[in-house]
């Protein structure tokens, strides 16, 4: 599957700002288009008093990991399950996103599974990889049956998966080239070899 492609400011062109930067620090090759998408897609909780410490069931949590291992698997290094994102995704939801975004994830996850016994007449879990794939490949193209509501709610189901990841230990660290500091570092430089010093930008 192709993948499409936190906020911190209180508006979506902060919130996109803020994640550019952090695609950038971190290296991700995501299109302009597709971090516009994600930082447009999350924002801030409105109901601070939740006390849920989880908002998916064990099936929905299942039917997460499961996507997520389709979206990123495994290679040479760790694929999305491996980096834990499906606990991050059950975690962020339940603490961080609106009751909206809530229902969104839930209303996703809900119209996978439809499909998928309309379909194949068994859970999306149960499916072997090639169906897997039909299935997806039709809801993100709005195909066969699948509207463009559905096709919004995956990619922004992808976008998340995607974030998760690459803000995880393994994929920041090993999927994604880190060091601490970058180019290295030299202290002592004579003038003559830089030219002009840099003037701090306030």
């Amino acid at each position: 599957m192709n993948l499409p492609a936190l906020p911190s400011g209180s508006d979506g062109v902060s919130r996109r700002a803020a994640l550019k930067q952090l695609a950038l620090a971190c290296g991700l090759a995501l299109s302009a288009s597709s971090l516009s998408a994600l930082a447009a897609s999350f924002s801030a909780p409105t109901d601070f008093s939740r006390s849920k410490k989880t908002l998916l069931t064990a099936k929905q949590l299942e039917l997460v990991r499961t996507l997520g291992d389709i979206i990123i698997p495994a290679t040479d290094t760790p694929g999305a399950v491996s980096a834990g994102v499906h606990d991050f995704i059950n975690h962020y939801t339940a603490y961080c996103a609106s009751s909206a975004e809530q229902q969104q994830l839930l209303a996703t996850l809900a119209r996978i599974e439809s499909a998928a016994h309309d379909e194949f007449k068994t859970a999306f879990t149960a499916l072997t990889n090639a169906q897997q794939l039909q299935l997806l490949n039709a809801m993100e193209q709005a195909q066969n049956g699948f509207s463009q509501a559905d096709r919004k709610g995956l990619k922004q189901f992808k976008a998340l998966v995607v974030f998760g990841y690459y803000t995880s230990e393994p994929g920041a660290t090993q999927e994604l080239a880190y060091l601490a500091i970058p180019g290295g570092y030299k202290g002592n430089f004579k003038l003559k070899e830089i030219g002009r010093a840099w003037a701090l930008n306030f």
